[in-house]
């Protein structure tokens, strides 16, 4: 122990606490004019963020836990309790109990969930917990579902040509060193360089240096009738396929404005397919990067990566089986109602799903995400007599389209090097890629609550 730790201790008014007591030594030390307890078998995780304004206080809740629900009661020196919905900037009753100390309130929070509420010195009278009858409304039939943009092949192996030295499947980093290198930068400074001002970028090269990199894919059966080429930076090369030019399309693009879309179902052809990106003289911006193909197709998992196959409906269940596993932009599931005369609230409810966000439109119109417990979206404004069409987009991640996709990489996590390790020479097996099972499991309902006895 240090001296100044000592000396604190030897200071009057130090107690010893064992750690096992040290809740209770707290809770009794806390202001009685706010107290939080938790349910006895709460398992969630709970935090909570009280600030003082003007006369009122705004007190939020937050269940961090993913897997667990969290409640408990609070009692606090109020006068009255409004909720507050950030999502709609709506202000609300809020039931709660009328005591000498002032108001007592029970939360209960989903997963992920939280509570914003506005504790008033004003009095303010309870809102009422209504009765409310709950009705699963059945479906006119089963769950229409379509892909909304185009399926993904990500061809990140490459033979690649530099310094009249050449390497055949090799991972693009690999390659990129590689180009790099045999045009004397002694690694890609992309990866792993700093500069000042400008003095990598005003480098320049000889005449006769240059890079050339050549991707293979495979076509089965017939050539999609859509089918594009996705090059990042495609204006730095002349881009061949199967031999013959072709050039990005003006004004199109994908992810980002520097990714040039190439039309290529002209050039392609059923079998073995090369799309080659040729550059001279080499100029620092000479980075080899994945290709994307884009289009109107599925994939087939082979022991070298992948097959371009026939389109094929999406059902309930991962996109990654069939046929999507680098896919993230969003498959819409729809359902229709017939609801004779609206009456009461009508929520959309998830069931089994996994994305990073669920998009709801009703008869056309967006009423809104969902992307936290409990799975459930207010679509009531959006509701009329009669047929009502409700559409589900379950959007995925990019993890899926820009990886990392080798070495079994864990979820949450993209660090530089995790992108710059695969088997070389590849690709590797088609079904040894990493990606995540999005999609939808089961068909989501729509409730209807009817508040009254």
């Amino acid at each position: 122990m240090s001296d100044r730790a000592g000396a604190l201790v030897a200071l009057p008014g130090w107690t010893p606490v064992a750690a096992g007591d040290l809740p209770s030594t707290l809770a009794a030390r806390q202001d009685k004019a706010f107290t939080i307890t938790r349910t006895a078998a709460d398992r969630g995780i709970l935090f909570h963020h009280r600030r003082r304004i003007g006369e009122d206080q705004v007190l939020l809740l937050v269940n961090t836990s993913v897997d667990a629900r969290s409640s408990g009661t609070v009692q606090v020196a109020a006068g009255g309790v409004e909720r507050w919905d950030p999502a709609t900037g709506r202000i609300s009753g809020y039931p709660f109990e009328r005591g000498e100390a002032g108001v007592r309130l029970h939360f209960d929070l989903p997963e992920a969930g939280s509570l914003l509420l506005r504790l008033t010195k004003a009095s303010r009278q309870p809102a009422a917990a209504p009765a409310r009858r709950f009705t699963v409304i059945g479906a006119n039939g089963p769950t229409a579902m379509r892909r909304v943009g185009p399926n993904v092949l990500v061809l990140d192996y490459v033979d690649v040509r530099a310094g009249g030295e050449s390497r055949e499947k090799t991972y693009f980093y690999q390659a990129s060193q590689f180009g790099f290198q045999k045009n004397g930068v002694e690694r890609n400074p992309w990866d792993s360089a700093v500069q000042f001002r400008d003095e990598l970028m005003r480098r320049t090269f000889p005449a006769s240096s240059g890079v050339q990199a050549t991707y293979r894919f495979t076509i089965k059966d017939r050539v999609p009738a859509a089918l594009s080429a996705v090059v990042e930076r495609a204006d730095l090369y002349a881009v061949t396929c199967n031999g013959r030019p072709v050039s990005p399309v003006k004004g199109q693009w994908w992810l980002d404005r520097a990714f040039g879309r190439i039309d290529i179902a002209a050039a392609a052809r059923v079998g073995e397919n090369e799309l080659t990106l040729a550059a001279s003289p080499f100029t620092m911006q000479h980075e080899i990067e994945p290709v994307y193909l884009l289009g109107a197709f599925s994939l087939e998992a082979t022991r070298s990566g992948f097959v371009v196959a026939g389109e094929r409906p999406i059902a309930m269940g991962a996109w990654k089986e069939q046929g999507h596993p680098f896919y993230s932009e969003g498959v819409a599931y729809e359902e229709r109602f017939t609801i004779a005369q609206p009456a009461g609230e009508y929520r959309v409810q998830l069931a089994r799903w996994y994305g990073s966000v669920a998009k709801v439109r009703v008869n056309g119109r967006l009423a809104g995400e969902i992307l936290s417990a409990p799975w459930s979206l207010d679509v009531t404004s959006l509701m009329r007599p009669g047929a009502n069409a409700i559409e589900v987009t379950v959007v995925g991640t990019l993890k899926n389209t820009l990886g990392p996709h080798h070495g079994s990489p864990p979820l949450g996590t993209a660090w530089p090097s995790m992108f710059q390790k695969a088997p070389n020479p590849g690709p590797p097996p088609g079904g040894d890629y990493s990606t995540v099972g999005y999609g939808m499991f089961a068909p989501f309902t729509l409730v209807q609550m009817v508040t009254g006895r």
